[in-house]
């Protein structure tokens, strides 16, 4: 059997900056969650990131690395929470974050990750992992076409005026994303279309 162009391995130490790069610079690219905007979710990455490596060292975690093995060059990640607990506090993995570069996209790399943390996961004896997709993401579907069941909705209401501001801020970051979206989609459209003319 031929080896896919692609390996999904764990990452080495020399490998974080890309995540760290990644998980950052895709918030742009994906989308918003209710109560924060991308700005807000890469901040937070930054600010938590030597965190991650610290429970990466001791085994709590583990970064999975896509790498294109043509070009020997990582293309993805996806950060998987070793002990994450269910409602009724039995362990599972739980699927922190995972991204690919843009150019890889609707090439498998998200499902190829998601397999080997599904193997990981069964190697340590774990029945379950997890993970959350923000409700205004379409992408929720892939992870149905992936295996995933949908387990439960999340609902948030705001209870003070900071609240309804947080709130009313994002909706407004999600719309321009989505105008970007639409953007970037239009032009991907166009490539497409110069290639099949060329």
């Amino acid at each position: 059997m031929e080896k896919p162009w692609y390996e999904i391995v764990d990452a080495a130490e020399q490998d974080w900056d890309f995540i760290l790069e990644m998980a950052t610079t895709a918030s742009i690219f994906t989308f918003n969650a209710l109560r924060s905007t991308s700005a807000e979710r890469a901040e937070f990455m930054r600010r938590e990131f030597p965190s991650l490596r610290m429970w990466v060292r001791q085994g709590k975690y583990r970064f999975l690395l896509a790498r294109d093995r043509e070009l020997d060059k990582p293309i993805g990640y996806l950060l998987l929470n070793l002990y994450g607990m269910d409602d009724l506090g039995r362990r599972q993995t739980f699927v922190e974050d995972i991204g690919a570069l843009q150019e890889y996209w609707g090439r498998g790399i998200g499902h190829a990750l998601f397999d080997h943390a599904t193997e990981v996961t069964a190697s340590l004896g774990i029945d379950f992992m997890g993970g959350e997709v923000a409700g205004n993401n379409p992408r929720w579907q892939a992870a149905l076409r992936n295996r995933f069941e949908l387990e439960a909705y999340r609902v948030v209401r705001a209870c003070t005026p900071r609240g309804r501001e947080i709130l009313e801020r994002c909706k407004q970051t999600v719309k321009a994303h989505e105008e970007l979206q639409e953007q970037l989609k239009a032009r991907q459209e166009k490539r497409a279309r110069r290639r099949q003319q060329s």
